[in-house]
């Protein structure tokens, strides 16, 4: 059954909505509306309740979907943040220290998330999208009366690269055989704000959202854009692959003498934006500049697990109704699961009543040995071990090893290559613990990795790294079980 999306756009001059039935064969689009936001008049409602009264204009008539995506209204914060390495795990953990160093909240008082731009050569290139929380959850309790509880908030920028490689822009650019994808852009303008988005290949390479004086002058408009492109430019050699087109979204597509004020920063045409293939079969071509937004919310929400990660709705104001939408499949997967279950089961019964009998035969195997070495019948392995190797003596309750020998091993084994310091040494008769200082978060895997190489520190494992906002030096901890006990001394230094 086709899922129905609905995406959101609460304009500063009208809410627009479209329709989507999504399905593993494409989609369609199963209706588009448009709803205008009451004019500003002194003494009321501000500029979000009528934007939320126009949406609910839209959907008073019982307009049905299983699911929606919103667009952030108003003039959006984002980052640019560079890293110099490209594991996901890397940067989750960093990516957090540097949108604190650029922002002037508290981590804990905004929402927050990121997508890939670029990851290539050792380096990320992150957007990172912010946003107030006390205004995400505003914006969520506006739209909970109107029955919407939207799976992604998304700034404007990131969710009109959907648009791009779904088959729904006429004229869209092809990359060239054996060449790199071109760079298209989209520029969406409402009062207040304009949004530019530039993709190459479908995927997002850089986004931005700038506040904008109600009247719209072009001449500003087009300063910023020209800032845009040229912080772009230089990453990843984007110098050599111009924009090749500039599509007109929003008001940006009446604006009289903005493309011409344009044209010298594309190579290829500046023109309104026009739809094809399914897309345009609903849409009338006159108002697919000002419904590009909504089409692109509802064409991200298709992409499903394709899509970016970015999603402002994340900790303690995630989506968390998702659920209800596989109720049906989670059914029959649990009908599946009992038969497969009870088939284990059967196979399980099977297998223990042959082991018990293979063990019954070791364990008079074993009771044989032990009486021919040491004149007594043990049945329990670990207590013939014992016996065999003289447990239970004083001798025996020696370590070993000493806490110097550790202490050898541990000098060996640590990296010299880069600064570190290590502030506390605990070594007991099975445990050693660290605690240090260092100036790379990279670092420390660098050490648990060659701690992790010696018998000695073989599940070495970190307690994670901090950084320090004094002097920008990162604080570890490293635990692990001391394994070498076997009364071989540690291997010297070399």
């Amino acid at each position: 059954m086709p899922q129905r999306i609905l995406g959101l756009d609460l304009g500063a001059t009208a809410a627009r909505a479209v329709l989507l039935e999504s399905s593993y064969r494409g989609f369609t689009i199963a209706d588009v509306r448009a709803a205008p936001v009451a004019p500003e008049a002194e003494g009321g409602p501000p500029l979000r309740e009528r934007q939320l009264a126009a949406a609910g204009a839209l959907l008073e008539d019982g307009l049905a979907f299983d699911t929606a995506l919103v667009a952030l209204p108003g003039p959006s914060a984002s980052h640019v943040v560079s890293l110099p390495f490209t594991d996901p795990r890397r940067i989750e953990q960093t990516v957090g220290f540097e949108v604190e160093g650029q922002i002037p909240f508290d981590l804990t008082e905004v929402a927050w998330d990121w997508q890939a731009l670029q990851l290539a050569e050792g380096r990320a290139d992150l957007l990172v999208a912010v946003v107030r929380k006390e205004e995400l959850a505003a914006l969520l309790a506006g739209l909970a009366p109107l029955g919407v509880d939207p799976r992604a908030v998304l700034p404007p920028g990131p969710a009109l690269a959907a648009l791009f490689g779904a088959g729904v822009l006429a004229g869209e650019l092809a990359a060239a055989p054996g060449e790199a994808p071109p760079a298209e852009a989209v520029l969406e303008v409402e009062p207040g704000r304009a949004t530019l988005a530039l993709v190459a290949g479908g995927a997002l390479e850089g986004a931005r959202t700038f506040p904008l004086g109600a009247a719209m002058p072009v001449a500003a408009l087009a300063r910023e854009v020209r800032s845009t492109l040229r912080a772009w430019r230089p990453r990843g050699g984007a110098a050599a692959r111009p924009v090749g087109r500039l599509l007109l979204a929003g008001e940006a597509a009446r604006l009289p003498g903005l493309p011409e004020a344009l044209q010298g920063e594309v190579q290829g045409p500046v023109e309104p934006l026009a739809l094809t293939g399914p897309a345009a079969e609903r849409v009338p071509p006159e108002q697919a500049p000002e419904l590009a937004l909504a089409l692109a919310l509802a064409l991200r929400g298709h992409q499903g697990a394709r899509a970016p990660r970015l999603n402002l709705r994340r900790g303690e104001l995630a989506y968390t109704r998702d659920f209800q939408h596989v109720r049906g499949k989670v059914v029959r997967l649990a009908s599946w699961a009992a038969l497969v279950l009870l088939l284990a089961m059967v196979s399980s019964g099977v297998k223990v009543f042959a082991l018990s009998r293979q063990e019954q035969l070791l364990d008079r195997a074993l009771c044989d040995a032990t009486q021919k070495l040491v004149g007594k019948c043990y049945e329990n392995d670990e207590l013939a071990v014992a016996a065999l190797r003289g447990k239970g003596t004083l001798a025996a309750s020696i370590p070993k090893n000493s806490a110097l020998d550790i202490f050898t091993e541990l000098s060996v084994r640590t990296p010299q290559d880069f600064w570190l310091k290590l502030d506390r040494i605990e070594i007991t008769r099975d445990k050693l613990h660290l605690q240090g200082v260092t100036d790379a978060a990279e670092n420390v895997d660098r050490v648990v990795t060659a701690l992790r190489g010696s018998r000695c520190f073989g599940d070495a494992r970190s307690g994670g790294a901090r950084k320090r906002s004094g002097d920008g030096k990162f604080e570890f901890t490293i635990d692990s079980d001391l394994t070498c006990d076997t009364g071989e001394k540690p291997a010297p230094r070399t």
